[in-house]
């Protein structure tokens, strides 16, 4: 579990990325990650947004917080989803291992759809719901 520990807290950000330009400032996702990081007990984050910026183009605001997390301002980001770093996977993948190596902690906001998946149920469909034991349809 993540904590902000005793000390004095690290100061919280959030990245995130947008393309096209959202008019909105991405207000949905930013109020999401911000209410999330308060909830593991950090301060109000400060938020680095690529408004209208391609995942293979220049990020500038990105390049901001790398060089707050270099100089040792930053150790813990907030995104919505590695997607924010890159629409590829594996650039994505690569851009919070960088952020890692660097000693920053990237934090994921928990997906709604694993927060609501019932595990101990397993996957329903409403065609196996009376559908006779040992019958051998597939739980699809």
């Amino acid at each position: 579990m993540l904590s902000s520990g005793a000390q004095k807290s690290p100061t919280p950000t959030i990245h995130l990325r947008c393309h096209p330009f959202d008019v909105w400032g991405m207000t949905g996702h930013r109020d999401a990650v911000q209410r999330y990081a308060r909830s593991l007990g950090f301060t109000e984050a400060a938020v680095f947004l690529d408004n209208g910026c391609r995942s293979t183009g220049a990020k500038p605001r990105f390049e901001q917080l790398l060089a707050g997390v270099v100089a040792g301002f930053y150790r813990v980001v907030f995104v919505p989803g590695r997607w924010v770093f890159s629409a590829y996977d594996a650039q994505a993948r690569a851009v919070v291992g960088r952020l890692e190596e660097l000693g920053c902690r990237v934090v994921e906001l928990p997906s709604p759809r694993l927060a609501s998946w019932d595990w101990a149920a397993g996957p329903t469909c409403p065609r196996r719901q009376g559908a006779v034991a040992g019958a051998s349809a597939p739980w699809w």
